[in-house]
């Protein structure tokens, strides 16, 4: 019998749920969707509902910022102390009551206006300095406390004006008066970025200079080149303002007694140099570094108890210029006319720019001096020179020098040049001779000190000593008395101790890349030597020092042609016979297979022999100009190969022009970069991996079997990664990224209390705080950022931190 739906729904119910009432699932009465009275009936988030929420978020905190900008803008510009009267004697009222109330607590306490004035400075003189009398406050020792801030952060301050002081001159000041030129006062503040705008407006002024002078000086048309040289003298009076030597400025400048005429062929260059944007941000930044250095030596921020040699704003930007090298190194090659191509990365590593290749190389010449002061029957010497007090900014203790005259690292290392060119003079005239090396490094507070290895006659020995003892010590001898042993030293090197090659190893290690000094700890700074090494490259780098000279052998220059020229000869007559002379002429085929062998004491006594002149050299480099004009319009010099005075013309080393070019994309990453890319939106909505993960662990986009890398070896691992292209790569790390590692056991290093004292020194005074929390992560393994992409981690009981040059050592 049918049944009517209006027989159905209005049927009596006997009990129960009104459910069993009901015929269809679709006629059940639904509840109302009310998540204030119900939230478990919220309906389930999503990717998309997350999404909303975040745009949601974000368009809220935007119309707060919006807001709070609104009311700042109306604040300062309609409800300003300026427009109300009522509104401007409060802020003045306050403002006084302010000042009285810091005067009467400076007055009681004076120890107030010192930390107000190091809060005054600079941000990159003020947070250090904070950071350590906050170190002594949090101490607990108020007599000690005070006694920090008078004794060594007043006497910093008064030091820090006496160095602004000589750095901006009368005439530095001047140019800075100029329209647009006021951020020359403040050029140690700047960025690099500011650098450059700043530089930009120092070239417009030296045009505007240029423009100026040929109004006044070319009244006609047929100009003159002295008129053009008096036009040059104006621009370069301009340069000499900012404390910048022009181009060409020897050459081109007056002089009453000039043999030779004057290079006006010059002019054009430098004046091109000189009205060039960029030729200006190099010098400005190289003069912002520099003085920013004296600044934190003058506040004694360099010196064993905080950076030693130089300061870590130095070292990090060091960091960054070599990774950015690295990386300029990677992307580039070089091509000939031939079409041959070298990588870039693989010549740089070659070449005599590798620490390693240096430092193999001054060894063997060392070496060969060695030997060759053996067959003369010379003796050896060992000299330490050290500037006077007047040089040093920081005690050994890493308090202020009060001799201190605010000199600067680079006027120590003239100092030193002109010390030794005055007793060279000098011990000619005597008719004394001698021979060696000598290494310019650091005190630890950046002072440059000489060490030199010396080969001479044993009956000159002493006339020799006490010549450059007089000339090491004539400066401020009162201040030395009897004991000339901080100024001066001298040690006569024993065979039987060791041989001179022995002595100087160690200093030409640690001053290149610090091989196999990584167990001896330095004895002035009291830390690992191969630690320091980068921080004397970055102090050379920085002020220009000369590391390494050798003095009274033939040059090295040649040296490195004539090997140049072997190989390539060895490669042209690959089927020679062994031994068969390169040169027509024997005299130059011996210098070149001594050479060739890497005898540095053969080289040398083919070549004529130890203090033989220049010009009596066998062999010499010959130089030539460049085919192509640089940027300026000049032609730089290049090496052209080699001559001698006994054979006519010259041999050839860099017969191929080689060209830097950026390197090729491959073709195949090209078109694989056309796939799969990072979504606009915030989600993707169907990520590749993990659906492929989910439906299939064994199948790949396009249905093949993946291969199983678990059964493979190295070798074959290694090449299969290497011939993944980009696509494949990024589709193995999602789905690596899907698989989640195993927890490993907890590890943390153990180490003493007197360690752990240790670790929280190093670490603030490398700018760290030094908390509990920084300890524990280092002790379990983990590592800090310190800066330029580099890290800093704990192993072997001492921090380091990663290099990526040190794999070319």
């Amino acid at each position: 019998m049918a049944v009517s739906k209006f027989t159905l729904h209005n049927a009596p119910t006997t009990g129960g749920s009104n459910e069993a009432a009901v015929v269809f699932p679709w006629n059940t009465p639904k509840k109302a969707v009310n998540p204030y009275l119900d939230p478990a009936e919220v309906a389930p988030e999503s990717a998309l509902s997350n999404l909303i929420a975040l745009y949601a978020a974000d368009n809220e905190q935007e119309q707060l910022r919006r807001e709070t900008l609104s009311d700042e803008v109306w604040e300062r510009y309609f409800f300003n102390e300026s427009r109300d009267p009522v509104q401007r004697e409060i802020e003045q009222d306050r403002l006084i009551s302010h000042a009285k109330t810091a005067r009467e607590q400076q007055r009681f306490n004076p120890d107030l206006v010192i930390i107000a004035d190091v809060g005054a400075q600079p941000a990159h003189i003020s947070k250090p300095l904070l950071e350590r009398i906050k170190y002594f406050h949090s101490l607990g020792r108020a007599k000690a406390y005070s006694r920090y801030l008078r004794e060594t952060i007043r006497p910093c301050l008064e030091r820090l004006e006496r160095v602004r002081d000589s750095q901006v001159s009368a005439s530095f000041r001047f140019m800075a008066s100029h329209d647009g030129l006021e951020g020359l006062l403040v050029l140690p503040e700047m960025n690099q970025d500011q650098v450059k705008r700043l530089s930009t407006l120092v070239a417009a002024h030296m045009s505007m200079c240029l423009d100026a002078a040929c109004g006044d000086l070319f009244v006609s048309d047929d100009v003159k080149p002295e008129e053009i040289r008096q036009a040059w003298e104006r621009v370069a009076a301009e340069a000499m303002r900012l404390e910048v030597i022009p181009p060409a400025f020897e050459q081109l400048r007056r002089k009453k007694r000039r043999r030779k005429p004057v290079p006006y062929e010059l002019i054009p260059p430098s004046l091109a140099r000189m009205l060039c944007a960029d030729w200006w941000c190099r010098k400005l930044w190289q003069m912002r570094c520099e003085w920013r250095e004296e600044q934190l030596r003058a506040v004694c921020l360099v010196n064993k108890k905080a950076s030693p040699y130089v300061s870590y704003e130095a070292v990090i930007h060091k960091r960054e210029q070599r990774r950015k090298s690295l990386e300029f190194f990677r992307s580039h090659e070089l091509i000939n006319e031939d079409g041959d191509t070298l990588d870039m990365e693989d010549v740089v590593n070659a070449s005599n720019s590798n620490p390693a290749h240096r430092r193999n190389e001054m060894m063997a010449c060392v070496k060969g001096l060695e030997l060759i002061a053996e067959m003369r029957g010379d003796c050896a010497v060992f000299y330490t020179i050290t500037c006077p007090s007047r040089f040093h900014a920081t005690l050994n203790n890493g308090r202020p020098n009060p001799k201190w005259t605010s000199a600067t690292v680079r006027q120590s290392s003239d100092y030193l040049v002109d010390t030794f060119a005055a007793f060279r003079k000098a011990m000619h005239k005597t008719g004394l001779r001698w021979y060696g090396v000598r290494v310019a490094e650091p005190h630890h507070d950046g002072t440059v000190h000489w060490h030199l290895l010396c080969f001479m006659r044993k009956k000159d020995r002493r006339s020799i000593t006490a010549l450059l003892r007089k000339f090491a010590i004539r400066e401020d001898r009162e201040e030395l008395g009897a004991n000339t042993g901080p100024r001066f030293k001298s040690e006569l090197i024993n065979p039987r101790k060791g041989t001179p090659t022995s002595y100087i190893a160690k200093y030409i290690s640690k001053n290149i890349d610090g091989r196999g000094l990584a167990k001896e700890i330095s004895k002035e700074t009291g830390r690992p030597l191969r630690d320091s090494a980068e921080h004397v490259s970055a102090w050379a780098s920085l002020h220009r020092v000369q590391q390494f000279r050798f003095f009274g052998i033939p040059g090295r220059q040649a040296y490195r042609e004539l090997r140049l020229l072997a190989g390539q000869a060895a490669r042209v007559q690959g089927e020679r016979k062994a031994g068969a002379p390169v040169l027509d002429n024997p005299r130059l085929d011996a210098v070149l297979a001594a050479a060739d062998v890497g005898c540095f004491a053969t080289y040398i006594m083919k070549q004529g022999g130890v203090l033989v002149p220049r010009k009596h050299h066998l062999v010499r480099t010959a130089y030539e100009l460049n085919d192509e004009p640089s940027a300026y319009g000049d032609h730089g010099i290049r090496i052209y190969g080699i001559w001698s005075p006994i054979a006519e013309g010259k041999i050839c080393t860099h017969a191929m022009k080689w060209k830097k070019v950026r390197k090729a994309v491959d073709v195949q990453e090209a078109a694989a970069d056309q796939g799969a890319c990072a979504p606009w939106t915030r989600g993707n909505n169907c990520p590749l991996a993990e659906n492929l993960y989910q439906q299939g662990k064994d199948k790949s986009a396009d249905g093949d079997t993946r291969t199983d890398i678990t059964r493979m070896d190295d070798k074959e691992l290694h090449d299969y990664l290497h011939c993944m292209n980009k696509k494949e790569r990024r589709e193995l790390a999602a789905r690596l990224r899907l698989v989640k590692p195993k927890r490993s056991r907890d590890y943390k290093q153990r180490i003493t209390d007197h360690q752990r004292q240790l670790l929280v020194y190093e670490l603030k005074s490398r700018g760290f705080d030094g908390s509990e929390k920084e300890v524990d992560l280092l002790l379990r393994g983990g590592s800090i950022p310190s800066g330029a992409g580099l890290r800093i981690f704990y192993r072997n009981q001492r921090l380091q931190e990663d290099d990526k040059w040190r794999n070319l050592y």
